[in-house]
């Protein structure tokens, strides 16, 4: 639950609005008397889907098969081990965030939410051969 309400604090600092109506399915943490009463305290107002109905919150189910998708992609097309699928998905999401889509007509979620263009000159292939030097030379 601390973990809710922190993201929750930040996220309504940076876009310098308030939460307002979430809709989750009825997973333990979002069914919980604590987040119930978090949500109560700071006048949210709670969705949930139906049990066992993930069609209902069709958005996020399109974007997390695109995202595992993505992630998928990069890794098999790379040949990379398994160990690398959470930095494969980071990556997804990192990419999709910096991605055209048509919720925001012709604009960039990342730069919706903060006002600016990011630059994506750094971006390289998902599990490319990369060095590192470490400083002094010593090991």
């Amino acid at each position: 639950m601390a973990a809710i309400a922190q993201l929750q604090a930040r996220l309504e600092v940076e876009a310098g609005e308030k939460l307002g109506t979430p809709r989750t399915d009825r997973g333990g943490e979002f069914t919980a008397q604590a987040f119930a009463t978090h949500c109560a305290d700071h006048g949210v107002q709670r969705h949930f889907t139906a049990p066992y109905m993930p069609q209902q919150n069709g958005v996020v189910e399109r974007h997390n098969q695109t995202m595992l998708g993505m992630a998928r992609s990069m890794m098999m097309g790379m040949n990379v081990p398994d160990c690398l699928c959470g930095e494969a998905v980071s990556t997804a999401v990192f990419i999709l965030n910096r991605s055209l889509t048509r919720s925001v007509e012709g604009r960039m979620p990342y730069e919706v939410w903060y006002g600016s263009k990011l630059a994506v000159h750094f971006l390289r292939t998902f599990g490319c051969v990369a060095h590192v030097k470490v400083a002094g030379g010593h090991h």
